[in-house]
This record gives C-alpha cells, structure tokens and sequence, in this order.
C-alpha cells in the first residue's frame, strides 16, 4: 500500500471527512440505502466493500488504535451483514433444515471473499494512483466510509437478525 505519515493521512481523512467526503468519489453507490437494494447480490456486495474499506482504513488510523479498533469492528458488522442479506434472502417458510444449512454455508463463504475481492479493487486504485493521489485516495476511502456508516442501521439491523437466529438455535457454532 501506499507508505504515507499515518498521522497526516489521519488528518487528510478526517478533513476530507468534514469538508471534501463526496458520494460521487465512493467505491460505493450511496444514493439509497443498501438494505433497499432489491438484487442481493449487488446489495452484498455493497456490504463488502464497506467491510473492505474499513479495514482499509483501520490500517490507516493505526497510530490510533482505539480508532483502528472501532473501525475494524465496523468492519467486521460489515462482513457479517454480507451474511445476512443473503441468508435473510433466502429464509423461506419452507425451508428445510437442510436447505438452510447449505444456505448458511454458503452466505459464509461470502462473508470472506466479497470483502476480500473489494479490498483487492480498492487497493489496486491506491497503487494505479501511486504517490501522487494520494489525497484522492484519502478522498475516495474517506467518501466510501461516509457512505459506510450513513447506512449504520440496515447493518444492525442484520446484526439483530443474526443474533435472533443464533438466539433460535437454527445456527450451529463449532466447539471450542
């Protein structure tokens, strides 16, 4: 990734944050909410782009690790809320235990490889824009986090969903 004082970045981010954050830079479609997104692969992937780029700008605001840690942890709810849309999706009132453990199966493999792939895309603009974009890159991550978290609700909102059902017992966790 590009090598830039942690610190100014920090600052560039969170200036870009209040005064040049622009939907129009984000790597993301901010113009609706991603829960309204009617294909589920598409708001998905939206979901994983938000996980990627929190990660992304965890390890920006390293020097902060309070701030890294809140953003990882964003991410995280991220990635799960991949999960979710697909397993809310595909939740029928037919649906067999075993249908819903391919389900699940599925969705969790994607909670791993959208985030993954999206990160790759952001990192490989990071490099196509060298040391010289710098601020644009700060820009683009910044305006994609703003999208992020302008969308806070649709991802609780699936972390509930997911809490319901682990509450249910229709998921099964491995043992430690």
């Amino acid at each position: 990734m590009i090598k830039i004082n942690s610190f100014i970045f920090s600052i560039l981010f969170l200036f870009s944050f209040i005064v040049i954050a622009n939907d129009d830079l984000s790597y993301v479609d901010g113009s609706k909410p991603f829960i309204l997104i009617k294909d589920i692969n598409r708001q998905a992937e939206a979901w994983g782009t938000c996980s990627a780029a929190y990660e992304v700008m965890a390890v920006i605001l390293e020097s902060t690790p309070a701030q890294a840690k809140k953003v990882k942890d964003l991410g995280n709810g991220a990635s799960l809320a991949v999960v979710m849309s697909h397993v809310s999706d595909g939740l029928t009132s037919d649906i067999t235990p075993e249908k819903f453990t391919a389900l699940w199966a599925y969705s969790k493999t994607l909670a791993d490889s959208i985030p993954e792939t999206r990160k790759t895309m952001i990192l490989a603009d990071a490099e196509a824009l060298g040391n010289k974009g710098a601020e644009l890159f700060a820009n683009k991550i910044s305006a994609t986090v703003k999208v992020c978290l302008s969308n806070l609700e649709g991802q609780q909102t699936y972390i509930d969903t997911w809490r319901e059902l682990a509450k249910s017992g229709l998921l099964k966790f491995p043992p430690k």
